[in-house]
C-alpha cells in the first residue's frame, strides 16, 4: 500500500552512483561542427505543481477527463565529471486520467470520496492522493514517452527516452534518502550517452501542509481531510549523464 501511495502523478517529467572517470567522445553535428558529449552529474532545483488545487484526501470534481500537472526542473551546480546539464529549465506536463464517478469501478477498487458530491456536469474526480499514486508511473510514460524529455549534456540538446522499464518510484532510502520521488532513466538519441534523472520530492506547499511532502502526502491520502498539497518543491534532485 505504501508503495503505492508513493508514487506520483502530479507530476511529470534521478542515481546517485558515482562516476568512475569522465570520458569525452566527439560526434559529427550540424554544419560540420564538432559536438562533445561528457559524463556528468548535475545538481537540480525545482517544483512540481499538481491540478488546482492539489492533491488532498478526498479529491476535487471536473468537467474534463484528464488533468494535468507540471514539473519544472532547473539545472545547477556539476557534482562530478565535466560539461555541466545547461542551464535551461526542463519543463514538462504530466496528464492523468480522471476518475468518471458514473462509471461503477471494478472491486476491490472504489470511487474517491468527492464523487459523493458529483453533479451532471462535474463528475470527473482527480487529485485524490491514494488513487492518484497508483498511476503515477503509467501516466509519466504515457506523457512523455512519444517525444521524451528534453535535456543538455555539455551544451548540446539531446533528447531522453522515456520507457516503463526505467521510470520508477523511489522509496525511501533510495535515492532521495529519507524522502521519496522518482526517477526516469534511459538511452538518448546519442549513441553511447545514458541518462539518469532522480527527483526527490521533499518540500511542500498548499493548505494545512508543514513544509514536508511526504509527511504530507501520506496523512492525506490516509485519511487527513485538512490537506492540499498545491504542489511539492525539489531538493537533493540529480541529473546523471554517463558517455561510454
Amino acid at each position: 500500500m505504501i508503495r503505492k501511495m508513493l508514487v506520483i502523478a502530479a507530476a511529470v517529467a534521478m542515481p546517485a552512483a558515482a562516476l568512475a572517470a569522465v570520458t569525452t567522445v566527439s560526434a559529427s553535428g550540424v554544419a560540420g561542427a564538432a559536438k562533445t558529449y561528457t559524463s556528468t552529474s548535475c545538481n537540480l532545483t525545482g517544483s512540481v505543481t499538481f491540478a488546482a488545487p492539489g492533491l488532498s484526501y478526498g479529491g476535487s470534481l471536473g468537467k474534463k477527463s484528464t488533468v494535468t500537472s507540471v514539473s519544472s526542473v532547473t539545472p545547477g551546480a556539476i557534482l562530478s565529471g565535466t560539461g555541466g546539464c545547461g542551464a535551461t529549465t526542463i519543463t514538462s506536463k504530466i496528464t492523468t486520467a480522471a476518475t468518471d464517478c458514473n462509471v461503477a469501478p471494478i472491486p476491490p477498487a472504489t470511487l474517491p470520496p468527492v464523487c459523493a458530491s458529483a453533479t451532471t456536469k462535474l463528475h470527473y474526480a482527480y487529485s485524490n492522493a491514494s488513487n492518484l499514486a497508483t498511476a503515477g508511473v503509467s501516466s509519466i510514460v504515457a506523457s512523455l514517452g512519444p517525444k521524451g524529455i528534453k535535456l543538455n549534456d555539455n551544451g548540446n540538446k539531446v533528447t531522453g527516452a522515456v520507457t516503463t522499464l526505467g521510470t520508477n518510484s523511489i522509496l525511501p532510502g533510495g535515492a532521495c534518502g529519507s524522502d521519496i520521488g522518482f526517477s526516469l532513466a534511459g538511452n538518448t538519441n546519442v549513441a553511447g550517452l545514458t541518462y539518469t534523472l532522480n527527483l526527490c520530492l521533499v518540500g511542500d506547499t498548499g493548505t494545512g501542509t508543514s513544509g514536508g511532502f511526504f509527511t504530507d502526502y501520506l496523512a492525506a491520502a490516509g485519511g487527513n481531510t485538512s490537506i492540499t498539497i498545491a504542489s511539492a518543491t525539489l531538493s537533493g534532485a540529480t541529473l546523471t549523464f554517463v558517455k561510454v
